[in-house]
């Protein structure tokens, strides 16, 4: 046998590796995605997706290089924008606008898009086209103005309609010139009366082109007029936005009490900030009449209101003063309902504020109430009034959010001769508390000792090993980087290793800095979590049930989960419910019109689940209803939750949507600060 016949022979006899199965193909996507190492060998799983004769196969592949937000992978998805297959140009779209978000490649993304625009005419494709267009950085071209506008004119589907005014709303925006072009203002002003079928997407077009008209068409009170008499209570809302913020409205006053008589509470607070405004100094009447409001958040944006300057003959001190003395109430440690502690706690922050002598008798009994949201708003009111004994008393308190607000109250009235107490929070295990702390001592004349507790405080936090705990841990090498010394480099050097690379960062820069050597660091990043993509299909039309305490109002709201869109995070969320981690846990941000956030176990925005989740930016938009993921910066999303109140579309590409109110909206709308999650379980599929 010659030797190539037997070279090919032993070649025929070995096994062939198996090719690898769909949902190995769709788990190695899955996992190059969630772990954003953009190196060649970390992102080959998602390139070779690209080339996939399976179209979902390449949809994700396109998405998960697009999440990456570099400019790297330009030229890999532009030219996806030709693909056949429409669902794969849909996603090369909304990639690229991802991309795009790299400065250094944003001019050269739109250069793609704006020609892939005139030559498509699927509807789904174009607007995908139309919002990414409309969401690149920096100001928006006239030449994108103008496709989006003929664009809008055009016969078409309501779902295209809808995309392409949001894409104008956006580009309105973002662009620091607005434009001045009277077809983009007499587009909108159409897309603003825009009635059709279906009749919530209709609705939703009036939104988007509202919330555009109120930066470029100031003062038309015509249009204010029409929009404050729509159907829909958001477009109402946003109305009295337009009204409030434009510089010179015909009639504003009217248009106001108009307002405050609607039968939607949004709109009426949005009246309220509005009046508070423009009228309040002379005339606090509505906000008298609103602090009785049968909708609490109504009556409680009066009650804070009311902490601005108003005439003397509305008595508004002795209506703080009644509406405090219910604090009384509270003993019975009912933190749910607007009687039990939320007015007379509102009330007591706005007294601080307007009669402060009078307010001081009452921060005694509330600063011992068994409600620990009443203590905090009394440290709050002492640090307005400037009450050394109540704050002093707070940072003593069990509850570390309680210490956290007398912080700021005690360094204004003592400055740094409260240095030794701030010092002691350090010692504290709520992430926010040290942050606060490590913040105020700036300045402090007490460099050694602040310096050792901060190390300590340091070394604490490290080795509780959480992602999430970047922030006390930058705030506390940003204090060291002003009252450390050379002494404090040996104690920094392990931090070169330290699984978070931004804290390494900063370590290195610290210990050059005090020894003039420069440091490189070597991180040592914490294990992922291991995400399953066969497990995450299993998720697909599962709920979500939140159920709040009795105590808190009850009732339930259920969530239809996005697992396609949001794998990782769906799986994290499911799996904490799983777990009962958000179990008894409480909503402790809570904005009127915008959003309630919860899901803390430390009751603030600072205490999360350990492991960053990674953001999984989509095209679905923050409306009213959807939920999000709270972040501070790209990619440090640490379980915490928040419900869309309004359509938020500034919050859109920023946040994650994972979720949507499916079943009882009410319930979240009537969602007060404190208000607890009694348990989160998983409901099965629909």
């Amino acid at each position: 046998m010659s030797p190539l016949l037997l070279v090919l022979t032993v070649a025929a006899q070995r096994p062939r590796a198996a090719a690898p199965t769909p949902a190995e193909v769709r788990q190695a996507m899955l996992v190059a995605e969630d772990s954003r190492v953009a190196t060649e060998a970390a992102v080959a799983p998602l390139v070779r997706g690209l080339a996939s004769r399976d179209v979902q196969v390449v949809i994700q592949a396109v998405r998960g290089l697009g999440r990456f937000e570099r400019g790297d992978y330009v030229n890999q998805l532009t030219p996806l924008l030709a693909d056949p297959r429409p669902p794969v140009r849909v996603e090369a779209a909304h990639a690229l606008g991802q991309a795009g978000q790299d400065t250094t490649v944003t001019e050269a993304v739109r250069t793609s898009l704006l020609p892939a625009l005139g030559r498509e005419a699927d509807p789904a494709v174009l607007g995908a086209l139309s919002r990414s267009l409309g969401r690149l950085p920096g100001s928006v071209p006239e030449t994108v103005f103008e496709a989006l506008v003929a664009l809008a004119g055009r016969p078409g589907p309501p779902g295209l309609l809808l995309d392409v005014t949001r894409a104008l709303e956006s580009s309105v925006r973002l662009t620091a010139s607005l434009p001045t072009r009277p077809a983009v203002l007499d587009r909108l002003r159409v897309l603003a009366a825009h009635r059709g079928a279906p009749a919530d997407v209709a609705a939703k077009i009036r939104r988007a082109a509202v919330a555009a008209l109120i930066r470029i068409d100031r003062g038309n009170t015509g249009a204010i007029g029409r929009a404050l008499g729509d159907s829909d209570a958001e477009v109402r809302r946003l109305a009295v936005v337009w009204a409030t913020d434009t510089g010179a409205v015909e009639g504003r006053r009217q248009l106001l009490t108009q307002a405050l008589g609607d039968q939607d509470p949004i709109v009426r607070v949005e009246a309220l900030r509005g009046w508070a405004r423009h009228f309040q100094s002379t005339d606090c009447a509505p906000l008298v009449r609103a602090s009785r409001d049968p909708a609490p958040h109504v009556a409680l944006t009066a009650i804070d209101l009311l902490g601005g300057p108003c005439p003397p003959a509305a008595n508004v001190v002795d209506l703080l003063w009644l509406i405090v003395d219910s604090l009384a109430g509270s003993q019975r440690g009912n933190v749910g309902t607007i009687a039990s502690w939320h007015r007379g706690a509102h009330a007591m922050v706005s007294l601080a504020r307007v009669a402060p002598n009078r307010v001081r008798g009452v921060l005694t009994r509330a600063g011992t109430d068994l409600t620990w949201q009443v203590r905090m708003y009394a440290a709050r009111a002492g640090g307005i009034v400037g009450d050394p004994d109540r704050l002093r008393d707070a940072l003593e308190d069990q509850n570390d959010n309680v210490r956290e607000a007398a912080i700021g109250g005690l360094l204004r009235v003592r400055g740094h001769g409260a240095d030794s107490i701030i010092i002691l929070q350090l010692a504290r295990p709520d992430y926010q508390l040290v942050q606060t702390a490590a913040a105020a001592l700036a300045g402090t004349p007490n460099k050694p000792r602040a310096a050792a507790g901060l190390v300590a405080a340091l070394r604490r936090i490290t080795e509780e090993r959480k992602e999430t705990s970047r922030d006390p841990r930058i705030a506390i090498l940003e204090r060291l980087g002003e009252v450390g010394t050379t002494a404090q480099a040996a104690e920094l050097e392990g931090y070169l290793t330290d699984f978070d690379p931004v804290v390494a960062g900063r370590a290195a820069e610290l210990i050059g800095r005090w020894t003039g050597q420069p440091r490189q660091t070597t991180p040592a990043r914490l294990p992922a979590a291991v995400l399953s993509w066969t497990a995450i299909q299993k998720l697909k039309g599962t709920r979500l049930r939140f159920t709040m305490s009795r105590a808190s109002g009850g009732g339930s709201f259920e969530v239809a989960l996005d697992p396609e869109m949001a794998p990782a995070t769906v799986a994290r969320i499911v799996g904490n419910a799983r777990a009962r981690y958000y179990d008894g846990l409480t909503f402790h941000r809570v904005v009127p019109n915008f959003v309630i956030q919860g899901g803390s176990p430390g009751a603030n925005e600072y205490t999360g689940d350990a492991l960053y989740l990674r953001d999984e930016i989509g095209p679905g938009s923050h409306e009213r209803g959807t939920l999000g993921i709270s972040t501070r910066g790209r990619d440090t999303g640490d379980a915490q939750i928040f419900v869309n109140l309004v359509d938020n579309l500034r919050l859109d590409f920023s946040y994650t949507v994972w979720g949507r109110v499916v079943t009882g909206m009410e319930v979240v709308d009537g969602v007060l600060e404190g208000d607890v999650m009694e348990k989160v379980e998983v409901v099965g599929r629909t």
